[in-house]
């Protein structure tokens, strides 16, 4: 398995996004069915994984995380449709 499809799977096992109940276990999260969101997640798992800012991501909120995934996700398909545009323009 290569790191990037790692972090795919590991970021959608374990949402950045998601909240926990009281046992500490995960809830379930918005737009898991979404491409992109899931691409954003296993962004995050890529970097929360990484040392030295792994901790700066730990300490945010909830809902700071929930926002964080979602302009990743935004951001993510955003930039899939443009090149999808511009790869159609230039043929």
């Amino acid at each position: 398995m290569t790191q990037s499809a790692h972090h795919l799977h590991h970021g959608n096992k374990y949402p950045y996004d998601a909240d926990e109940d009281d046992d500490g276990d995960y809830c379930p999260v918005q737009h898991d069915d979404d491409w992109s969101f899931r691409a954003a997640r296993g962004v995050l798992s890529d970097l929360t994984d990484r040392r030295d800012i792994n901790h700066v991501f730990e300490m945010l909120e909830h809902r700071s995380r929930v926002e964080i995934v979602a302009a990743l996700a935004g951001i993510i398909r955003l930039a899939h449709e443009r090149g999808a545009a511009k790869a159609t323009e230039e043929l």
